[in-house]
């Protein structure tokens, strides 16, 4: 058994590691090359000069996780178990309980080790009225987790849901990443019987392609967030961690491009979602409610980001609340634009590719 000493430096390192996360999110290009607007700004909404709607009429709200929600969107997974953990998930749970949205928290593997962490995810008691999501790596499930630990970890903030994220890539690029990764499609399929909540599969910037989507969904998980490439790289986070002298010789700068982008993602994947038994979420480079509308006429039943809120979660609850209604009312007057009354109709219609015009 490891000292306390010992076991001390090493909650440490963790908590370190994940303020490093949020401190290079906040002051450094952590996107592709291409960058986000790469993706987003191939395609048009379907403009009505006629649109025979008022304005104020516009239904937004739709169902997530079983809770009516205020539109089609969640904040995605931050962080927690370190110095703005417990701000950052505060400010986001008083924001996202007033303006009726989803929530994730960051990756809880912390807590199974380090209970005293456990503090910085609680936040329960701030949100009682919209679903939020507890988090966990799928890789895990090869270092000692299994049903009754993850089960653990979900009744320890008392989620509404699970996020298992997908990040071997970034991982790989983490010297002291877990890259084990085998059988891992299996193991998943064996411990979903078991989970008490819904379970959201998610990848972490890099995309999940066709191949993988159907092991998903054969699996039997319901949502999959495709974080495609095109957003933050968490290869490039990881990267900039290190030490280099130039960018060409960094191995998270090298694989800051590597996955599938985000509107790929969407298209490969949008026929497995026709019998109603698959919901996919399109997070990767979602930066306004102009981006949700686009995604939401490709296939997705939801959009998702974490980058445009972080600064306004350590900032207030206000901040972030300002941002969420921003991005609704963006979302609100592309309905507009387009003829939608309600969200059933514009997940009817279909974005223009520019490029083929």
């Amino acid at each position: 058994m490891a000292s306390p000493d010992c076991m001390a430096d090493r909650e440490a390192a963790v908590q370190k590691r994940k303020k490093d996360h949020i401190d290079i999110c906040l002051r450094k290009n952590v996107e592709p090359r291409k960058g986000s607007t790469s993706i987003w700004s191939k395609y048009t909404l379907p403009y009505k000069a006629l649109p025979e709607v008022d304005l104020r009429k516009i239904d937004t709200s739709c169902e997530f996780m079983g809770k009516r929600i205020s539109f089609p969107f969640l904040i995605s997974s931050m962080t927690g178990g370190e110095a703005h953990g417990r701000v950052i998930n505060e400010n986001l749970a008083k924001a996202c309980e007033v303006e009726k949205i989803p929530f994730g928290l960051g990756s809880m593997r912390i807590i199974n080790r380090y209970a005293s962490a456990v503090h910085t995810f609680n936040v329960k008691e701030l949100c009682p009225s919209v679903p939020m999501l507890a988090n966990i790596g799928l890789v895990q499930l090869n270092y000692g987790f299994g049903p009754k630990e993850v089960n653990n970890l979900v009744d320890s903030v008392r989620a509404d849901g699970l996020c298992i994220h997908l990040n071997h890539t970034q991982e790989a690029c983490q010297p002291e990443g877990d890259t084990n990764f085998e059988g891992l499609i299996e193991k998943l399929r064996q411990l979903l019987p078991h989970i008490k909540v819904p379970v959201l599969v998610k990848g972490v910037g890099h995309g999940i392609d066709y191949e993988s989507m159907v092991a998903i969904k054969a699996s039997g998980v319901k949502y999959v967030d495709v974080s495609g490439c095109g957003g933050t790289s968490w290869a490039w986070i990881e990267g900039r961690r290190q030490p280099y002298k130039v960018e060409e010789e960094n191995i998270g700068y090298l694989f800051r491009d590597i996955g599938v982008p985000t509107d790929v993602c969407l298209r490969e994947s949008a026929p497995l979602t026709v019998n109603g038994d698959l919901h996919l979420i399109a997070g990767g480079g979602i930066r306004n409610g102009m981006d949700v509308a686009k995604t939401l006429m490709m296939g997705a039943s939801y959009a998702t980001a974490a980058m445009p809120f972080l600064a306004a979660a350590l900032e207030s609850s206000e901040a972030v609340r300002a941002v969420i209604q921003r991005m609704r009312q963006e979302l609100r007057i592309s309905m507009f634009t387009c003829g939608a009354r309600n969200i059933e109709e514009l997940r009817r219609m279909r974005v223009i590719e520019l490029s083929h015009l």
